[in-house]
């Protein structure tokens, strides 16, 4: 099988990128088209050995109460077809340390409803795999409990198994666990989820990898109404992690959050993820740090919560109190920033927001994380006055903690708060389609960067205007070089929206480098006259036949304004137009950027390259760059390129070649050459 063949050491030890590093141009190229975790009802991943590994316990079909499934070490397997497990409420198997279990072809758990839980045991270094694992629990039973590792034991590996049709969360994991290959579906409240007790200036659990799982449909029993407002649903939840690699899963059709990382969660890496048409958000960051959200696409998602709740962003990504913090370390990540970067969305309610409530801080009454505190305070829980029970305290403010007594003081002003901070959203694909979102309400098809709250506390030391001036500001987040498509907006401060201009101005500043193809690209002092860029004059402006090429001033196909250059083969071995006549434009030294649009005709399929020359002044090269176009559609598509002009440039000769027979045709339009915005 093939995670058997990659090895659970090499899930766990896939190396991260360098650390801080530079992403550069746009990469939304790299997040997956198709799901890369198709495993529900896939038979060649989900079955298991027909004939009992060496040494291995063979454990017959049918009821299977009173087995000993405790020997440490051992290995049991499943004869093909239905396991039981009587009608004890906690009859279950109780694995001993370093147990492995393997399912036969058909190997099925069943508890019908009966038994609460599968497995349960404080033995570390479980395996399971191969098996279908269902109904377990008795109906809406299991609340933030699991049906397999119930104790969140440490070192368990589960891996090609069918979880589905069980109350409660399907999987708890712990330190060191493995959750790979599977299929985790339809499940009462999560599919798999996670707590251990917390640990005073540590994190609870460490180091796990949850990579090409098919995560699907879960929340069944709709915690939310059950318990309102608890936060407790999802296909997954993450609670006090650091360290965690959540890679290659198809997360769709969940019925609250995708993934939800909850509380001082640390140094995450999200990579090459498909999340889709999940009913909320399809990934919740919320009050935590150090996460990079790489190379995913996110589609159709937080429909349901965009229309039920207008007030809400809504969005495919929410970071909520969350932000890079360089006082933690992070190796997984590479980074000690929050960064969103090469990620494909199309047509979720709303793109990314990056939110902080004035009110959410260690101590005060707006921390729903109730008796934690950031990692940044010792201590970092919140506990009872002295003489009472050491537990962590229920009512979230305790006059004793720092957090209350020195919060207007120098470190816990600042380290009190789970801060909205140094977050990069960047190089992403940010496709918006009206007619196919069921949108209402302010926030559909918005990016946001917004902090709400009101001042009713009186001993805060900050206001709402305080902590939005902030988020928006000061605070070190940044949107740039991102494509939109579509008729984005943009949400700030209480979460007024704002158009592409206004968002790209002063004060704001952001999305500089970004395009949108509702308009020409941007803020590039461009060396090209006007009728040459936007092909609106009278004529070609200056552009001119290289080879092989009729060239014309056309209104049958327009990104900008009425107007394009068509470019027609007139050989059959391809063609050539200049931009401008050798030696070209007058331009300086330093960073440019290059960008064009260009559309195929009918049929065609040709991918051009615009050949970049600088020149000196006695019109020598100094430097040649290609910007390479993609192949053509009928459809309008931007290149656009960074480039570095040498030092001794004086002019700028470009031109536009491509394959072709006699007769391709491709239209070119809103062409710039300048300075780097």
């Amino acid at each position: 099988m093939v995670t058997c063949a990659l090895g659970i050491a090499a899930l766990q030890a896939a190396p991260a990128q360098a650390a801080e590093e530079k992403t550069g141009t746009y990469a939304a190229a790299a997040a997956p088209t198709t799901p890369p975790a198709q495993i529900c009802g896939n038979t060649a991943l989900l079955t298991g050995p027909a004939t009992a590994p060496q040494g291995a316990v063979t454990v017959p079909k049918g009821d299977n109460t009173g087995f000993n499934f405790s020997q440490a070490g051992a290995t049991y397997w499943f004869a093909p077809g239905e396991h039981t497990f009587g009608t004890g409420l906690y009859s279950k198997i109780v694995p001993g340390t370093g147990a492995t279990f393997v399912g036969g072809p058909g190997a099925i758990l069943d508890g019908k409803n009966l038994n609460l839980f599968a497995f349960e045991s404080d033995a570390e270094n479980v395996t399971i795999r191969y098996l279908t694992i269902r109904n377990f629990g008795t109906g809406k039973s299991n609340g933030d409990e699991g049906v397999i590792n119930h104790g969140n034991a440490d070192g368990w590996v589960v891996d090609h198994n069918t979880i589905q049709n069980n109350d409660g969360a399907g999987v708890m994991i712990g330190s060191r666990s493995v959750l790979s290959y599977n299929c985790i579906k339809d499940n009462g409240q999560y599919g798999f989820s996670m707590f251990q007790d917390p640990i005073e200036s540590d994190s609870a659990i460490k180091n796990i990898v949850v990579d090409h799982n098919e995560i699907a449909g879960n929340n069944t029993d709709d915690w939310e109404s059950i318990i309102p407002g608890c936060g407790c649903t999802g296909g997954a939840k993450f609670w006090d992690v650091n360290g965690a690699k959540v890679t290659n899963n198809w997360v769709h059709d969940n019925k609250s959050v995708g993934l939800w990382a909850d509380t001082n969660n640390i140094d995450f890496l999200f990579e090459g993820n498909y999340i889709d048409h999940n009913d909320d958000e399809g990934l919740f960051y919320e009050i935590s740090y150090n996460a990079t959200i790489r190379n995913n696409t996110f589609k159709r998602n937080a429909w349901v919560k965009g229309v039920r709740n207008t007030g809400s962003p809504a969005p495919a990504i929410y970071l909520s109190e969350s932000g890079g913090e360089p006082r933690l370390a992070s190796t997984i990540s590479g980074s000690t920033k929050l960064r969103v970067y090469g990620n494909a969305f199309e047509d979720n309610f709303s793109g990314v927001s990056i939110f902080e409530s004035a009110n959410r801080f260690c101590n005060s009454y707006g921390n729903t994380s109730t008796g934690y505190c950031t990692p940044l305070v010792a201590p970092t829980l919140v506990r009872k006055p002295a003489g009472e029970a050491d537990t962590a305290y229920p009512e979230p403010r305790t006059f004793a903690h720092p957090c209350y007594t020195q919060i207007s003081q120098e470190p816990y002003k600042t380290d009190c708060r789970w801060h909205a901070k140094n977050v990069e959203v960047t190089d992403n694909e940010f496709r918006f389609n009206p007619a196919a979102v069921p949108c209402t309400g302010t926030y559909c098809g918005a990016n946001a960067l917004i902090a709400s709250g009101a001042n009713n506390i009186s001993w805060a030391p900050w206001t709402v205007g305080d902590i939005q001036n902030a988020v928006m500001y000061n605070n070190g987040n940044v949107f740039a070089n991102n494509h939109y498509y579509g008729p984005w907006k943009f949400a700030k401060g209480y979460g007024e929206t704002i158009s592409w201009d206004t968002w790209r101005a002063a004060p704001f500043n952001q999305d500089q480098g970004s395009t949108s193809d509702q308009g020409p690209p941007p803020d590039v002092a461009n060396v090209l006259d006007a009728a040459t860029a936007t092909l609106e004059g009278t004529g070609t402006g200056t552009w001119g036949v290289w080879f092989s090429a009729a060239l014309a001033q056309s209104t049958a196909a327009a990104h900008g304004g009425t107007h394009s250059l068509e470019i027609k083969a007139t050989a059959p071995d391809g063609w050539g137009a200049t931009v401008s006549a050798f030696p070209g434009n007058a331009i300086t030294p330093g960073d440019k950027t290059v960008r064009l649009w260009a559309k195929g005709a009918t049929g065609t399929t040709v991918a051009p390259k615009l050949t970049i020359k600088w020149l000196n002044v006695n019109q020598e090269t100094l430097q040649t760059d290609i910007v390479q176009l993609p192949a053509l559609t009928t459809t309008w598509q931007q290149a656009s390129a960074n480039f570095a002009a040498p030092s001794g440039t004086t002019t700028v000769w470009a031109y536009l070649t491509g394959p072709g027979t006699v007769g391709t045709t491709l239209y070119v339009d809103d062409i710039s050459i300048g300075d780097t915005p």
